[in-house]
């Protein structure tokens, strides 16, 4: 039996993965990103800005109505002002062009 031919790429293959994690670990996250707390959710306050913010059933102003669609103590959504303040894109500061 020969041996076999040593080409090289047991090494670089055995750098692709800690790279990878390198590489993954030096770019971050964006600065709206949060991790979530599944044990200590916080006070009500910012919960209930959540659940307003990430609310996953179906607007009534935005299409045809959907009956039964949201359970009943949701069963007015937020008004569409309000709606409008909360994705509105944050302000850029005094003397900071983007």
């Amino acid at each position: 039996m020969r041996p076999a031919k040593n080409t090289g790429f047991r090494p670089a293959l055995a750098l692709v993965g800690p790279l990878a994690l390198l590489l993954g670990c030096c770019s971050g996250c964006g600065s709206n990103f949060r991790m979530p707390n599944l044990f200590h959710p916080g006070p009500t306050g910012p919960q209930r800005y959540d659940a307003i913010y990430h609310d996953p059933y179906p607007l009534p102003d935005l299409g045809p109505e959907v009956v039964g669609g949201r359970p009943r103590v949701y069963q007015q959504p937020v008004p569409e002002v309000t709606r409008g303040r909360l994705f509105r894109p944050p302000q850029a500061s005094a003397g900071v062009a983007y």
